[in-house]
């Protein structure tokens, strides 16, 4: 029996593989903060309407996203704003945790500020170098 919706996250994994198979590491940094931001906005639905399954399928989805921005750190360099960025990237999973243990969308609102916050100045450098 075909589902539609294995079709459709087919569809969204190949063109998401195709956007990242031409992206520089910009781009990917900016494509990780948008798959982030909106599965933030997913498990606010899921802890309003009582879905834990769901929930915790997404925020291990973020836990994971953070991984791949945490992993795209240049820390050798010794640079003070990586090292900043990973102690922020690190809040921000410590109040994904507690959101999903508490079901606490206060935490989820304190790390969308942070992760807007970063996402915006990603941006900005962006036009920096272009």
């Amino acid at each position: 029996m075909l589902d539609i919706n294995d079709g459709f996250s087919a569809y969204k994994s190949t063109s998401i593989d195709g956007r990242a198979a031409g992206a520089d590491i910009h781009k990917l940094v900016l494509m990780l903060f948008d798959g982030f931001l909106d599965e933030l906005e997913s498990v606010t639905g899921h802890i309003t309407q009582k879905r834990h399954d769901k929930k915790a399928q997404s925020i291990e989805k973020m836990m994971r996203i953070l991984g791949g921005l945490e992993a795209s750190l240049d820390l050798e360099s010794g640079s003070e704003v990586a090292g900043n960025m990973k102690n922020l990237y690190e809040h921000c999973g410590q109040s994904l945790l507690q959101a999903s243990l508490k079901n606490d969308l206060s935490f989820i609102d304190s790390v969308r500020t942070v992760m807007t916050n970063l996402q915006e100045g990603w941006k900005g450098l962006g036009s920096q170098v272009a």
